[in-house]
């Protein structure tokens, strides 16, 4: 038999904390009512938000030695692409001058829109990431690879909805990548997005040849660590190169999806929409499970099975 004691330490092994749950909830709000209302201020909040919710996922991530998924792409990017904004921000808004000229600023516009809308969006549902609202730690992958795709939604199609190219009050010095000038009429090309792509490729290449063979003998996990079972190759170094092929081949494809979005308001809402659909859909099956009492049943029987033998 199980002790009613037992039981309840069973059912405290998932907490929903009322705070938090709050706070995640009142941030989804006030991000759908400023990608349908003010667009900008998505843009504002989410760059702002960044570096705190990144500080608390790397304290989780330091606490269960996850410390090396941070050098993977998403991560990475995610820096870059938010450090981007903010001088874009700081642009629009006049006291930073122009970084970059139109051009270059435009074209990297279109080369962060590729990539959040390509491999990071992707790892959506290769990571089958969940939507989970007390848990921000867990929600982390909805977070990096899903928060920067709807920004750029709503970077690249506020004229659907508001009618024009106003951005105001946040259009005094060019607006956001230069998209208000005559460099918004240039050629885009995907070129653009591997070039930045590489940015990240080839230092990690190097970072991942050398210390390869620390990362197997080491405690710590890290997505090399993770497939490495499952790649080709009897050597690490062997390993290492399969893994960069792989990831610069599906790198590449989704880059190659990503420019259907650019260039089509019904192919780029549906892909968010179905992305949305997707972790919320994974996060209301963890709440059914957590709290509905399959988990509490599967630990139960584990529990009598332990006692059984």
């Amino acid at each position: 038999m199980i002790s009613v004691i037992e039981v309840n330490a069973i059912i405290r092994e998932r907490v929903l904390p009322a705070p938090i749950f709050m706070g995640g909830m009142l941030s989804l709000m006030f991000k759908a009512f400023c990608l349908g209302h003010q667009p900008a201020w998505l843009v504002i909040y989410s760059t702002i938000q960044w570096p705190f919710l990144f500080w608390i996922v790397y304290q989780d991530y330091k606490s269960k030695k996850k410390l090396f998924y941070m050098v993977e792409m998403c991560w990475v990017f995610n820096w870059l692409g938010w450090g981007l904004l903010f001088l874009e921000i700081g642009t629009v808004l006049g006291p930073v001058d122009p970084f970059f000229s139109d051009s270059v600023r435009n074209r990297l516009g279109f080369a962060f829109f590729i990539i959040v809308n390509g491999p990071l969006a992707f790892s959506v549902i290769m990571n089958a990431n969940a939507l989970v609202l007390h848990d921000i730690s867990k929600t982390s992958g909805v977070f990096i690879h899903f928060n920067p795709a709807l920004v750029s939604y709503a970077l690249r199609w506020r004229k659907v909805w508001t009618g024009g190219g106003s951005w105001s009050p946040f259009d005094n010095n060019g607006s956001f990548f230069a998209s208000m000038t005559n460099a918004a009429h240039d050629r885009k090309s995907v070129t653009d997005a591997f070039l930045v792509y590489m940015v990240w490729l080839i230092p990690y290449a190097l970072w991942l040849f050398v210390t390869g063979d620390i990362l197997m003998s080491v405690p710590n996990r890290s997505s090399f660590k993770d497939l490495y079972k499952k790649l080709p190759g009897a050597t690490t170094s062997s390993k290492c190169w399969a893994y960069l092929i792989l990831h610069f081949a599906a790198s590449g494809t989704a880059f190659m999806g990503a420019t259907l979005f650019y260039g089509s308001f019904l192919l780029h809402t549906v892909w968010i929409l179905g992305l949305l659909f997707y972790c919320t859909w994974l996060g209301a099956s963890y709440y059914s499970y957590t709290y509905a009492g399959a988990r509490v049943t599967k630990r139960l029987e584990e529990r009598l099975a332990v006692k059984a033998d």
